[in-house]
């Protein structure tokens, strides 16, 4: 099995090749498990990170973990599992006689207009919208599944506060072999940067528009950007 570090320079040799426009990285480690993981957010071609602190508001973050038991399995192989079978994850011991799974998600952030937050009837035209654009690039089994999440305030007023749609890539025999972990990261990248000018297209901001701003909002919750690796 590969090593973290070979798994995330092929993961960062892939991106470089497929010119994403990423933004920036978060590299997080759990100090008391030791389970790592990675993500990099990236942005439609031509847009700009504004360095603020809110998150853009169309992004794609690619992210995975990487738990504590990879990396024993990596550096020692299957049989080091048998004398931590009970403190092993369990998804990864399930599959320990095979070899263990990681999932690679994409995760993509669209941005809502105020007229958008406020028709929660139209989340369902939005997501189908979203699906039919990923359809043109994908079959239809691996259309990718869209989260809408909503909020109700004292009055019970309901508004869209995000969407977000998730594509799940999981990784099996790839995590043996750097060439076909290679392939299957530039077919993530390719489809990744086509996904983002779609959205991009259908959803970016009109040309010369000026920044969604928050302040019509009241009180609700920002999200800021973590620290950067």
């Amino acid at each position: 099995m590969l090593t973290y570090e070979n798994f995330v320079a092929v993961l960062l040799g892939a991106i470089e090749r497929s010119g994403l426009n990423i933004a920036y990285t978060q590299e997080l480690i759990d100090t008391h498990a030791l389970g790592r993981s990675l993500s990099i957010t990236c942005l439609p071609d031509g847009v700009e990170d504004d360095q603020g602190p809110e998150e853009p508001s169309l992004r794609a973050v690619v992210a995975f973990r990487w738990s504590p038991e990879f990396t024993v399995f990596s550096l020692r192989g299957a049989d080091s599992l048998d004398d931590i079978e009970r403190f092993v994850d369990e998804r990864l011991f399930a599959r320990s006689r095979t070899g263990p799974s990681l999932d690679v998600e994409v995760i993509y952030y669209l941005p809502l207009t105020p007229l958008q937050q406020r028709d929660v009837a139209a989340l369902p035209l939005l997501a189908h919208a979203v699906q039919e654009l990923h359809g043109t690039l994908v079959e239809e089994h691996e259309v990718m599944r869209v989260d809408g999440v909503l909020a109700f305030d004292v009055d019970g007023m309901a508004r869209v506060q995000g969407v977000s749609a998730l594509r799940l890539w999981s990784l099996d025999d790839a995590l043996y072999d750097v060439e076909l972990l290679a392939l299957t990261f530039e077919e993530l990248c390719t489809e990744l940067h086509a996904m983002l000018e779609l959205l991009y297209a259908q959803f970016g901001p009109p040309e010369g528009s000026e920044p969604q701003s928050f302040d019509s909002f009241g009180s609700d919750r920002r999200y800021f950007k973590p620290p950067t690796a």
